[in-house]
């Protein structure tokens, strides 16, 4: 039997929130291998195999923004069966290493238990969460680069999260702007260089936004 790969990685997205399990293949050569989330196509990090001293994942943290390098030696992953990786700084969750089965059967169970704890949400439940978190990253990029801004001119926007929508509300003179954040098709509408459409202070009470 052939084995052409060293381990198999699971990584929480630091952008979309999904979970990607992948094969990291052992003859990579001294090239790294790019950990790429298979849903938004964000790089999470990035895996390298060297001879003598095996495998180096570096991994960013999604919640402080520290860089992780995780270090097994070839001995290590000839006898890894299942392992969780957590960041040294904050002991976050950032993924899993080991056997493609194991991952995959851990991540089965999960889902299984998640399930079960919220049997009201509905099957979409989980990718209608992922929808807004992708959507809040995404009105976080505008404004960090300057494309969110009021019909009065001002970049002062705070963001809040109502039901299935993302309300966006201007410091400068109260105007109000919803950005539904549901679907895909709502994501394909949060690009850059989106026209936000707000709606000023006097016409709010056209717009029950909270009492959805």
């Amino acid at each position: 039997m052939l084995i052409d790969t060293a381990c198999s990685v699971a990584f929480y997205c630091q952008r979309c929130g999904r979970i990607h399990l992948q094969d990291i293949p052992l003859f990579s050569g001294h090239v790294g291998v790019p950990l790429v989330c298979g849903s938004c196509g964000h790089t999470m990090g990035e895996a390298a195999l060297r001879p003598h001293l095996g495998l180096a994942l570096d991994i960013r943290c999604g919640i402080c923004g520290s860089s992780n390098r995780q270090q097994f030696s070839w001995n290590q992953l000839r006898h890894l069966s299942f392992e969780k990786l957590y960041c040294a700084e904050d002991h976050f969750e950032l993924g899993y290493i080991g056997r493609w089965q194991n991952i995959a059967e851990f991540l089965d169970f999960n889902a299984a238990e998640y399930d079960a704890l919220h049997p009201s949400e509905g099957e979409d439940f989980p990718e209608r969460q992922q929808t807004m978190l992708e959507a809040l990253n995404r009105v976080h990029d505008m404004a960090d680069s300057g494309e969110l801004a009021c019909s009065c001119g001002s970049t002062q926007i705070t963001a809040s999260v109502i039901g299935e929508v993302i309300l966006l509300e201007c410091l400068a003179c109260g105007s109000v702007c919803v950005l539904p954040a549901r679907t895909s098709a709502d994501l394909r509408c949060l690009r850059p260089g989106m026209a936000a459409a707000f709606i000023w202070k006097s016409q709010r009470s056209l717009l029950d936004v909270k009492g959805k």
